[in-house]
């Protein structure tokens, strides 16, 4: 990146993906704009312990819990797993609820929901051995505006985070790890998640997606600005990238831009660098910087991360 910005220090990606055959180009485009350690959540079959020797000190690796024993409420599978995780080299569990993935898992029951108390175990499990859990939950306003109209199959948002909302509130012990601001980044939204900030210690949240987050932030800063500065200590910067996608070097630089244009700078009506599909035939989505100052950007950037996972080994 050629612009001047605000902050320059190392920067940890608190939500990226890697499958071991694309590890090297990502983390070769990665250093070139400073990121030098980042959350890995693994989707290779043979564990972290190759690509963690070939890079040490760069990886804290996260490992898919099975979403087919979860949706089929196979609880002991899973307790196994969890149990088997920081043996394997993992730090954290991850557990994705996109409303999507039903279209991926067959025979789930038509009422699943991950407060069940038939999954309590799962989380518990969790909880005892003191596994932090990234969880994702929900999904972008727009996508259940247009994607997920057949509520009968994918439910509705409200209900969505009602149910992470009641998961949460019987696991004190558990540190939640939300990534895309809790799907919650919606300027209308930001009350509701402020109130699970004050209510609940134990969830912070990431930043993935840029576009997600420079499309929704960006049209309120002033509320946008206020949420950052006070619970500034429990935000992480994110992207979502992943080794595994077709990414070249001006993808990564595009996410990285419209973040760090968010975050550090004033800027007005400055378009997203690539294409956001939700805006794209409604002229696009533009950025609003919230000007952050630099000790804020400081602990986005860096030292939460730091603070919760610790330095990559």
């Amino acid at each position: 990146m050629t612009e001047s910005w605000k902050y320059n220090g190392p920067i940890f990606d608190a939500h990226t993906h890697i499958q071991g055959v694309s590890v090297g180009r990502m983390v070769e485009i990665e250093e070139e704009f400073g990121i030098s350690a980042q959350i890995a959540i693994d989707h290779s079959d043979g564990g972290p312990e190759e690509v963690r020797s070939q890079y040490p000190g760069r990886f804290v690796f996260a490992r898919y819990l099975s979403l087919t024993d979860i949706a089929h409420y196979r609880v002991d599978p899973v307790i196994d797993e969890i149990g088997r995780l920081k043996d394997q080299g993992y730090s954290l569990a991850k557990s994705w609820f996109g409303p999507r993935w039903r279209d991926y898992i067959e025979d789930v029951p038509s009422d699943f929901s991950i407060d069940d108390p038939r999954l309590e175990p799962i989380f518990q499990a969790l909880e005892d051995t003191k596994t932090p859990l990234l969880i994702h939950v929900g999904d972008p306003d727009t996508y259940y505006g247009n994607q997920y109209r057949d509520v009968d199959k994918y439910g509705t948002k409200k209900d969505h985070l009602a149910q992470l909302e009641r998961v949460i509130e019987r696991h004190p012990r558990l540190l939640f790890h939300l990534p895309h601001f809790a799907s919650q980044p919606e300027i209308h939204r930001l009350p509701n998640l402020a109130r699970w900030m004050d209510r609940f210690p134990n969830i912070v949240l990431d930043t993935a997606s840029s576009r997600w987050m420079a499309r929704e932030l960006s049209k309120d800063v002033e509320p946008a600005r206020e949420f950052m500065m006070k619970y500034s200590d429990r935000v992480l910067f994110g992207t979502d990238l992943a080794s595994y996608r077709e990414m070249n070097k001006s993808g990564y630089e595009g996410r990285y831009t419209a973040q760090k244009a968010l975050w550090e700078s004033s800027t007005q009506g400055r378009p997203l660098p690539f294409t956001d599909p939700d805006t794209e035939k409604s002229g696009g989505t533009i950025i609003n910087g919230l000007d952050l100052p630099i000790s804020v950007l400081r602990k986005l950037y860096w030292k939460n991360a730091i603070r919760i996972y610790g330095m990559p080994e």
